[in-house]
């Protein structure tokens, strides 16, 4: 593929989400699990045809920040993190499983179903959380303009990105509950070159498995 000049192409950001974490499927938040060793392959595995990149934006996670690096190294990159790409603060639900059955289960449920009027208690607002990721996606549109760029960040902060250049409301539970962003799934967005250009979804959630071949990640 023949790069472009840096005027005519448009901003890329390939949003990769953390592979699988090393433990049991729990509400992590900011709780620094790291990734299993099949969480890792899947990342690698998404990458594989990513063979262009100017910029690698991390999580400071280490679900996000050990893949980042290694990522970094092979395109011979620095890795930016930016812990406004950090996921939500489910402050006292903080990494509670899934399965568990203690009293804060009926709570975290409620707030899936209407984040709005339940927020984790000690914890981050969805209104607060949501305002949080988009200044920071606002400010790496302007940072890497006319760059490709990768984002290795969380599930949740997809979500956010997403609720805020699709027409849709980000604030209906039904949002959380029906997009699936599974472990090493890879959400691209496109913004193009012309004035008044709106940000473009090329694709969400794409498995680690799927093969679409070199041309649609060019």
């Amino acid at each position: 593929m023949t790069k472009q000049n840096k005027s005519e192409q448009p901003t890329q950001v390939y949003l990769l989400r953390h592979g699988e974490v090393d433990g049991p499927e729990a509400l992590n938040g900011r709780t620094d699990v790291q990734l299993s060793a099949n969480g890792r392959q899947q990342m690698h595995q998404q990458c594989r045809n990513l063979l262009y990149l100017d910029n690698i934006i991390s999580s400071p996670l280490r679900r996000c920040s050990d893949f980042a690096e290694e990522i970094a190294r092979i395109h011979e990159l620095d890795v930016q993190f930016n812990p406004d790409f950090q996921e939500c603060d489910f402050g006292e639900w903080d990494g509670i499983r899934f399965d568990d059955q203690s009293q804060h289960w009926p709570l975290m449920t409620s707030f899936w179903q209407s984040s709005e009027q339940h927020s984790p208690p000690k914890g981050e607002s969805l209104e607060g959380f949501h305002t949080r990721v988009i200044i920071a996606w606002e400010s790496l549109l302007k940072s890497y303009q006319n760059q490709r760029n990768l984002l290795v960040c969380h599930g949740g902060v997809i979500r956010q990105v997403l609720g805020h250049v699709l027409p849709v409301d980000w604030q209906d539970g039904q949002w959380y509950s029906q997009l699936e962003i599974g472990y090493g799934s890879l959400t691209r967005i496109t913004i193009p070159t012309y004035a008044g250009a709106l940000p473009r979804v090329d694709f969400i959630g794409m498995p680690a498995d799927a093969d679409l071949g070199h041309e649609n990640f060019a």
